[in-house]
């Protein structure tokens, strides 16, 4: 019996070393840092709009601009 649990025991260890558990562990530990770096972001964006309305509308005129034009290009008629 001690035997079969010992030998269930170190499969179960095999088994999470070469599956997936520390590489789910890894992606929500990464996902985590990841949205509490956008949160952060967000907060400072928020605060700068509330201070500088018009710096922050010509901003957000800018990033726009620059992504329509980040887009394929096309032939000029």
């Amino acid at each position: 019996m001690a035997e079969n649990e010992e030998q269930l025991e170190r499969l179960k260890v095999r088994l999470q070393w070469e599956g997936a558990g520390p590489l789910i562990d890894l992606s929500n530990q990464a996902a985590t840092a990841l949205l509490t770096r956008l949160r952060v972001v967000a907060l400072s964006v928020r605060q700068i709009t509330e201070e500088r309305p018009l710096v922050s509308l010509l901003f957000a005129f800018q990033v726009g601009f620059a992504v329509g034009r980040w887009g394929p290009r096309r032939a000029k008629h």
